[in-house]
């Protein structure tokens, strides 16, 4: 247990640095015991996946200058001074958010490899526009940006989705992570809104696909969504929601993935994914009074969905999603559960 905690603790241990946050493998064992005897099959699978859904300061540098370098060539320019003169990063989320502080690696990025700065030029005329985040889960505040940024209109009354589809501006969305049934609802909500002549234009890239819609045929689904067997625990406190929206969703096929690439085998992956449901509906059954609909033992979801939660493993150095399972994130006092990740206020 103490290499696996060590390992772990080589990839995450710049989780809230800036906040005087410390992971230490000594707290990563303290996590895992909470698991009683499943705590080693629990650090088993997190050391087989983190390398991959961890995203570090420096790592989201890398990422951001690839969007970058990325942009420059979609868009024909030779050289980063005129990209930056033509192009708006969309600073549209509350200080405290994920967009501002990407905007600030990004101009690390510009001042480390171009000594230039994308404030510099934030009064040229525009006709690029990107909207940074970290990750797109259901997409509903990106989604809700967007609409409100393609609904806007200039100085002669035409709206921004008329001019996307002119090609007299572009709109990318550049995310470190991307959902798939999240991005399929998003897309559907611009294509609804604006039509397919609007949304066929816009630019989606993203470094980490979570292929999880339940509807695709191959999807990895890199996520914990347990299967339906004889676990009454489970069982029960699916029945016990009143939500009524995509039940048919909420467990995977035993058949689901055709290939296991994201835990170390089948059978360990259905041993992880009843482990941590279980203890978050034990969380959750701890919660005096009333309990929020949204909440569920695999994450945050609409309260409509009757399904355990989105079953998110993607965590950056500066956060964790809500929709990420409980047990990684959970912090109430009186409950004496001890978080990987301590969540950071998000207001």
């Amino acid at each position: 247990m103490q290499e696996l905690a060590e390992r772990i603790y080589e990839v995450v241990k710049d989780y809230r640095n800036h906040d005087k946050i410390e992971i230490t493998p000594e707290k990563i064992l303290d996590w895992a015991e909470q698991f009683e005897d499943n705590g080693f099959v629990v650090l088993t699978e997190l050391d087989n996946f983190i390398s991959e859904v961890y995203v570090s300061r420096e790592k989201a540098k890398k990422y951001v200058k690839g969007h970058i370098g990325k942009y420059i060539k979609l868009f024909g320019y030779s050289n980063v001074t005129q990209f930056l003169m033509d192009t708006e990063f969309l600073d549209l989320q509350q200080s405290h958010k994920s967009q501002p502080a990407i905007l600030e690696l990004l101009d690390e990025v510009l001042d480390e490899n171009f000594s230039v700065s994308y404030r510099d030029y934030l009064t040229f005329p525009k006709k690029h526009y990107i909207y940074f985040d970290d990750i797109l889960a259901s997409g509903s505040t990106i989604g809700r940006h967007i609409l409100e940024f393609l609904g806007q209109k200039d100085s002669r009354g035409k709206t921004f989705a008329e001019k996307v589809s002119l090609n007299e501006i572009t709109l990318s969305i550049s995310v470190f992570c991307l959902h798939q049934w999240g991005f399929s609802f998003q897309n559907f909500r611009i294509n609804k809104t604006f039509g397919e002549k609007v949304s066929k234009k816009v630019n989606w890239y993203s470094n980490y696909d979570i292929e999880n819609h339940a509807k695709f045929a191959d999807q990895k689904l890199n996520i914990a969504k347990p299967v339906k067997g004889n676990n009454i625990k489970i069982n029960s406190y699916l029945e016990s929601l009143t939500a009524t929206k995509y039940e048919d969703y909420a467990y995977r096929s035993r058949t689901d993935p055709a290939e296991e690439t994201f835990f170390t085998n089948p059978d360990n992956r259905i041993k992880y994914e009843n482990i941590i449901t279980e203890k978050g509906i034990d969380i959750i059954n701890k919660i005096e009074g009333v309990i929020k609909p949204n909440l569920r033992p695999l994450g945050l979801i609409n309260p409509a969905y009757k399904i355990f939660g989105l079953g998110t493993h993607f965590f950056t150095w500066r956060n964790i999603p809500n929709n990420c399972p409980l047990v990684y994130w959970w912090q109430v006092p009186g409950h004496q559960w001890k978080p990987l990740f301590p969540v950071s206020n998000r207001g």
